[in-house]
């Protein structure tokens, strides 16, 4: 009921037109974008931590992801480490250091060689930190669209046991 759900509304009825023209559904585009891309799956996890206290171990967790970041997230080495509070984006494999471009922010993210990706940041307004979960995948065949989509599932469920979240 605002501009950006009209918005959105408008668009994807322009999609489905555009698909229907062509014989096709909005899923049948989606399947070959996917073919063509790949398939990406996302995840939020969200840890409330109240009080003075739990601002204080928020802070920590922050800390300790920046001076002593994992050198593996389940099983897989961490490629880049993208630094935006230090406005610093680095190869972890070279050691060498770029800066990220963007305006200063208390965020994190971790890139896996396998191309996932895990963004992590504190929330402005609420006593919690939030983690952004990214993966992907080859769909090779519109057949193997669940088979696939549950092994990313699987893929996040492992990163988040590995960082000691669940």
């Amino acid at each position: 009921r605002d501009k950006d759900g009209l918005g959105s509304c408008a668009l994807i009825a322009e999609i489905a037109a555009w698909a229907s023209v062509r014989n096709k559904s909005i899923y049948d585009i989606l399947i070959e974008i996917w073919e063509k891309h790949g398939l990406f799956r996302e995840r939020l996890v969200n840890i409330v931590r109240k009080g003075k206290e739990g601002a204080d171990e928020i802070k920590a967790m922050m800390n300790s992801y920046r001076t002593t970041p994992p050198e593996k997230i389940a099983g897989r080495k961490v490629v880049q480490i993208n630094d935006y509070e230090a406005c610093a984006i680095k190869d972890v494999i070279t050691g060498k250091s770029k800066p990220t471009g963007m305006v200063k922010s208390d965020v994190l993210q971790f890139f896996l060689e396998d191309g996932s990706k895990i963004s992590v940041r504190p929330s402005g307004t609420e006593p919690k930190i939030k983690f952004y979960f990214s993966v992907t995948a080859p769909l090779k065949k519109r057949d193997e669209f669940e088979a696939v989509k549950q092994k990313l599932e699987h893929h996040i469920d492992e990163i988040i046991k590995s960082m000691g979240l669940k």
